[in-house]
């Protein structure tokens, strides 16, 4: 007995190590999934739905392979990110009530994010049995799961504060979290048209993820 309560401290912190493995791994192969398939094929931003299913058809093969990555890029990152909003209870019930609202928001984003990636595999199988109109619809009915923004802007938001109120990672991760997350929003309700302020927003929120990998993942035990 005395063996047992003098080594379960120590499995409980190899455990509480092992999760941030885990953690940190999803949160480094999340971004990078999702952002690499990004520079792959042709971009169909600003084209009609007509033009879209057009340009897809014509490297089909690419097209799918890029939202298949897309696909499992979205789940390893949300998924990382709810887990992570989980590790973070503590006795500040501030921080507690943030962290449970992004982790919601950010697991209830992941299913519409597998939705809205997998719209151009449905898209293409649809234009090859039915032709490039019923494609073109697909295409044209998944612009309003685009909305997913909003959640993961939130989510994201409300994460960074109970990071930051935990001082997690020296307090930093969370204030940058914050601050790529109002870009975000700020490129979608104010300046849609600034390139500057999307790319910070977008494309930091993908940075900061895989940042907040890298430190999860060589977290040491404690």
């Amino acid at each position: 007995m005395l063996y047992f309560h003098a080594i379960k401290p120590n499995l409980n912190n190899m455990e509480n190590f092992m999760n941030s493995k885990v953690i940190g791994a999803m949160l480094i192969l999340g971004p990078l999934l999702t952002v690499i398939p990004w520079f792959i094929g042709s971009d169909t931003s600003g084209m009609t739905p007509s033009e879209q299913i057009t340009a897809i058809l014509a490297e089909s093969g690419t097209v799918e392979a890029r939202s298949i990555l897309n696909v499992f890029g979205g789940i390893f990152m949300f998924a990382g990110l709810y887990y992570l909003a989980r590790t973070l209870k503590s006795e500040n019930n501030l921080s507690n009530h943030f962290a449970e609202i992004g982790g919601l928001l950010l697991l209830v984003t992941l299913p519409i994010w597998v939705v809205l990636m997998g719209t151009d595999i449905s898209a293409i199988d649809a234009a090859k049995d039915h032709g490039n109109e019923v494609g073109a619809t697909i295409i044209a009915s998944s612009i309003g799961l685009q909305t997913i923004g909003i959640l993961l802007v939130v989510g994201l938001f409300s994460l960074g504060i109970s990071l930051t109120l935990l001082r997690k990672y020296k307090g930093i991760i969370g204030i940058l979290f914050i601050i790529v997350s109002v870009a975000a929003f700020i490129d979608m309700a104010v300046a849609p048209d600034s390139e500057a302020i999307g790319m910070i927003g977008w494309m930091g929120m993908f940075l900061m993820t895989l940042v907040t990998g890298i430190l999860t993942t060589l977290q040491k035990e404690n």
